[in-house]
């Protein structure tokens, strides 16, 4: 999907070879694995909602344990110890957990690199059945389940596939999660054919697991792991389960201001994600974001592709 912020910046060429200098720079750049480092080693503080924030500075707003993580990572649990099935999991959890949808939609910023708590906040704001985010949104949340699951793991965000991801280390192999699908569209632009493949190591996926079939054999089709994990619908029940897949907002119900009233949640009283918690009627109106202060910067990357991978 091309971005608003690429199109406008693109005009002028000689801010072009500047942000294409920067991500020279930066694309050297190992970062370490797993929580944030301590002082001697803590990275510079870089402005909100930039690329160099994301990839060097998100990082310290994750949470192992968070009370909104656990009943998620316990069903994980239940399916699988295995740390490669694990990754399998969370890379599909974070899809059907996080709904995709544009930042300018949903906090009303063109690029909107949102903490775990600020989107939890929106949701519950909104009154959306679960949170809404884009690439960057699901890969902060996927931190917080790799990290309460005791998985080392990056965050990442390219300038040349404008996507952001996670990166998690199992046996010493580097894994990428919510990386871009084969053949999306962000891969087939002539610019990164002609350069920005160079820049970018190729996508290395963990082995596949049928997960969803492992949940109906391992737990006898159990109720509350298949709600837990975003696999049944929020209205289902013991004797009625409804499988659900990831929903897509920008091609569900493209145009509009905000993002739009979830239909599903006049059905259920309480969220799909964090489960059990009350939906607030009054918010079920499509609440518009909190502010509109977190405009990109000038050389800010976007990082919200929709076309991250997802079994």
């Amino acid at each position: 999907m091309e971005h608003a912020l690429r199109r406008k910046y693109e005009s002028k060429p000689w801010r072009r070879c500047v942000r294409f200098l920067l991500s020279l720079c930066a694309a050297t750049t190992v970062l370490p694995l797993g929580a944030a480092p301590d002082a001697a080693t803590r990275p510079a503080l870089y402005p909100r909602h930039t690329r160099e924030h994301f990839r060097h500075n998100m990082a310290a707003s994750v949470r192992a344990g968070h009370p909104a993580i656990m009943p998620v990572a316990n069903a994980i649990r239940a399916l699988t110890t295995n740390p490669l099935e694990q990754l399998v999991v969370v890379n599909d959890v974070a899809h059907l957990l996080v709904d995709y949808d544009d930042d300018e939609r949903v906090y009303g910023a063109e690029e909107y690199h949102a903490t775990f708590e600020e989107m939890l906040a929106r949701r519950r704001q909104a009154g959306w059945l679960y949170l809404r985010d884009d690439c960057d949104g699901r890969a902060v949340f996927a931190a917080h389940l790799l990290a309460t699951l005791g998985i080392p793991w990056r965050l990442e965000a390219s300038y040349w596939k404008e996507h952001a991801w996670i990166v998690a280390r199992v046996g010493g192999v580097d894994y990428d999660l919510l990386d871009l699908r084969k053949n999306a569209a962000e891969t087939n632009r002539l610019s990164y054919k002609l350069f920005g493949h160079m820049f970018v190591r190729d996508s290395v996926r963990p082995p596949a697991f049928s997960w969803r079939r492992a949940w109906a054999q391992r737990t006898q089709r159990d109720l509350q792991h298949g709600l837990a994990l975003g696999l049944l619908s929020a209205d289902s029940t013991a004797a009625a389960q409804h499988e659900r897949f990831a929903t897509d907002w920008s091609v569900k119900s493209p145009g509009g201001r905000l993002s739009p009233v979830d239909d599903r949640a006049l059905t259920v009283t309480v969220a799909g994600f964090p489960r059990g918690e009350p939906l607030h009627v009054a918010a079920v109106a499509g609440v518009p974001p909190a502010s509109k202060q977190a405009q990109s910067p000038a050389f800010g990357v976007a990082t919200s592709s929709p076309n991250s991978n997802a079994r």
